[in-house]
């Protein structure tokens, strides 16, 4: 959620709190807009910020950069993002199925950050399909 929020979040006892997903693109592009949505309240003792892309170089270049920039405990990877101009990029759920890809992803990813990884998924696409069961057993290897 955004910044007020998380703080409104940790007054009642939330341990983790992540911010808003935002675009890799947008983040290498030197959005404010999306660089705002990193930022970290005093009070955020475990904090990670969640990211959106399609294409591999995008994300690891952006993990690399956020490494690099913010101060952060984790970055999440938004692989449960619906919504129809994110999913028709490629981004989001449409990531979902594929799996080569994804293991691109998070390798990179990996070799470029201090902090862990983590992922933000739906079970699947469509309805009665899933696909989450097939991917979650990987991304420990990846």
């Amino acid at each position: 959620g955004n910044l007020p929020f998380r703080r409104i979040c940790k007054e009642f006892g939330a341990d983790i709190t992540c911010g808003e997903m935002a675009m890799a693109t947008n983040i290498l592009q030197g959005q404010q807009s999306e660089w705002a949505l990193m930022k970290r309240h005093v009070s955020e003792d475990i904090f990670g910020v969640q990211i959106c892309g399609c294409k591999v170089q995008h994300l690891v270049k952006c993990a690399e950069l956020l490494n690099n920039e913010v101060e952060v405990d984790f970055v999440d990877v938004n692989l449960g993002c619906p919504i129809d101009i994110v999913f028709n990029k490629g981004a989001g759920t449409a990531l979902l199925k594929h799996d080569g890809k994804l293991g691109k992803i998070f390798r990179g990813m990996d070799r470029v950050m201090d902090f862990p990884v983590t992922v933000k998924l739906r079970t699947g696409i469509q309805d009665e399909v899933p696909l989450a069961h097939k991917l979650v057993p990987k991304f420990e290897n990846w």
